[in-house]
């Protein structure tokens, strides 16, 4: 899910929705106003440690999918799809490699399918994998694209294609996570924001096992997930933060992984899950908290993406929806021109309930974080609106939307937890503040 969309979104985000910011640009904008301070408090909150116990062995029941047979372990391997559905597939192989032959592999190796199975091919080797297969080194990695990876590497026929996949430990793959969701080059001031982020994203990558039943991975590369970017991503601030949570998690109640979701910024107030997504399940840990300081500022109001304005020519906008109306209800419909929009109620967290759509052919609404989608940004690449906390109005002769908060607001504001971490804050108090409730876990090795 994130910062770097999500910011995210995050967004994460599906629910990462995606961002079209760095997200180590706005921290660093944060250095340079004037942040909310922290006022003491004689019983602040606190997590509460949770030794292991029986139910590390315990699957982990992912937000939409059945429970997978897994461990709960720090060196779980976890399997990320970096490709899938092409004829042949393409890596770099550096250093010493083995196939499941005994093969030893090295340079340039290009996997297609045949009529037996998966074929790999190198400048000096012919490897039959059948259905698939892992490649494995000891010290070597791997590149894909402008990407470089740690770990193994698996190619796998999926229908009529191949799937690329590393293979990797579970805080192996966090160190090129983290970065690319809360940022790189951050200021050390925000340390404990990016040792609660590596805990989240630790969190929310156990929940998802699971949810690709049948698929030889874990999770995707990207935004679906969250952003991968292997060892080029990787950052030193961030790699500390990994290294120093090592196996932390947030669990609930009975100890198990929660639905650790996240987003950008949000805009003073989180957003209720029942709001924004409700055919989810609720989970008390993910009710809407108030996110301003003691001065009543936003946490993540610092940021530029805090704060924003869209305008529409009235007719342009009509038009977008008209064709985005599907996009945004999740099924075919054909509203013919339409006529007005107006949005309709206020969840508590001051995020709009639905958008009305007058047209031709009916009436239509839209719902709370769907609003997004209906309403694309006239930008290049017509990127959804940032939130679903703003207000619509048609100022001379166009639409202004202005609204504060980036993402679909559920869980962790990650501008808002830079903004606590900037003021003091401990990242036990940041994970407290946005998933209350929870307690936090140590994985055994």
């Amino acid at each position: 899910m994130n910062l770097s969309r999500i910011v995210a979104a995050c967004a994460g985000v599906a629910f990462a929705a995606a961002w079209g910011f760095d997200p180590g640009t706005e921290a660093f904008r944060l250095l340079k106003r004037d942040v909310p301070s922290v006022q003491p408090s004689s019983n602040p909150p606190e997590l509460v440690d949770v030794a292991p116990d029986s139910t590390d062995t315990d699957s982990v029941s992912a937000p939409v999918a059945p429970r997978p047979s897994a461990p709960f372990a720090t060196g779980r391997l976890i399997r990320v799809a970096l490709d899938e559905g092409k004829a042949a597939v393409t890596c770099d192989l550096r250093g010493s490699w083995m196939a499941p032959s005994g093969q030893k592999l090295t340079g340039k190796a290009t996997a297609r399918l045949d009529p037996q199975g998966v074929v790999l091919e190198t400048m000096t080797a012919r490897v039959d994998l059948g259905s698939g297969g892992v490649l494995r080194s000891d010290a070597g990695t791997f590149c894909f694209g402008p990407k470089c990876f740690r770990g193994q590497v698996r190619f796998e026929r999926v229908g009529s294609g191949i799937a690329l996949v590393n293979q990797l430990p579970l805080e192996d793959y966090l160190l090129g996570v983290v970065p690319g969701e809360i940022g790189r080059r951050l200021d050390p001031r925000f340390g404990e924001a990016v040792r609660a982020q590596a805990i989240v994203a630790r969190t929310y990558t156990l929940r998802a096992l699971g949810q690709y039943t049948g698929k030889p991975w874990d999770v995707r590369d990207d935004v679906r997930d969250q952003v991968y970017d292997g060892l080029k991503g990787e950052d030193p601030l961030c790699t500390r933060g990994v290294r120093s949570t090592t196996g932390q998690i947030l669990a609930d109640g009975s100890g198990k992984p929660i639905d650790a979701y996240y987003h950008s910024t949000s805009g003073g107030h989180t957003a209720d899950i029942r709001d924004v997504w409700p055919g989810k399940a609720v989970q008390p840990y993910l009710s809407g908290v108030d996110d301003t300081a003691p001065d009543g500022r936003a946490w993540g109001g610092a940021a530029l993406v805090a704060d924003w304005s869209e305008r529409w020519p009235i007719e342009q906008l009509h038009e977008a929806v008209r064709r985005d109306l599907s996009d945004a209800l999740g099924r075919k419909v054909d509203p013919g021109p339409v006529k007005a929009l107006r949005l309709e109620g206020r969840d508590r967290s001051g995020r709009a309930r639905k958008l009305v759509v007058e047209a031709e052919n009916g009436i239509f609404e839209v719902p709370s974080d769907r609003i997004r989608w209906a309403l694309r940004r006239p930008a290049k690449g017509r990127p959804i609106l940032r939130s679903t906390r703003f207000e619509l109005a048609i100022v001379n002769g166009e639409y202004l939307a202005e609204g504060t908060g980036y993402g679909h607001g559920v869980g962790m504001s990650q501008n808002g937890a830079m903004g606590r971490a900037f003021a003091g804050q401990s990242f036990q108090q940041i994970l407290s503040a946005y998933y209350p409730g929870t307690v936090l876990r140590t994985l055994e090795p």
